[in-house]
């Protein structure tokens, strides 16, 4: 399979479309680096893998398009009768005060990740 005195005999192969071997030779090229063996050596031994929890995100998404739905039925009813109600004020609040935590654990976690 190889040369008998090669340090590392043991072979790894990897198939690429032509688009993900473009990618790959662009971001060689970015670092300055021309050897795709010692490349992909470094990203398999060294590189790592972030996989993110997207449930907090998915409950803010949700959790904000509810506040806005509220916000637009309030104006709506302002438009209207040219008032607010103050259960519809008290609800929005509601809903604001449940985000709030959701925007920091939101906002924690991204700044973990860019400490990695």
């Amino acid at each position: 399979m190889g040369t008998p005195n090669r340090v590392r005999k043991n072979g790894f192969v990897l198939r690429l479309d032509d688009s993900e071997l473009k990618q790959v030779e662009e971001k060689m090229k970015s670092l300055g680096i021309k050897n795709r063996e010692a490349f992909a050596r470094k990203l398999l031994l060294d590189g790592y893998i972030v996989q993110i929890d997207t449930k907090p995100t998915a409950d803010l998404v949700r959790l904000l398009k509810n506040a806005t739905t509220n916000i637009n039925q309030i104006a709506k009813r302002a438009n209207e009768s040219g008032g607010v109600y103050e259960n519809d004020v008290l609800d929005l609040l509601t809903e604001v005060n449940r985000l709030v935590p959701l925007v920091v654990e939101a906002h924690k976690n991204v700044a973990v990740l860019g400490d990695l």
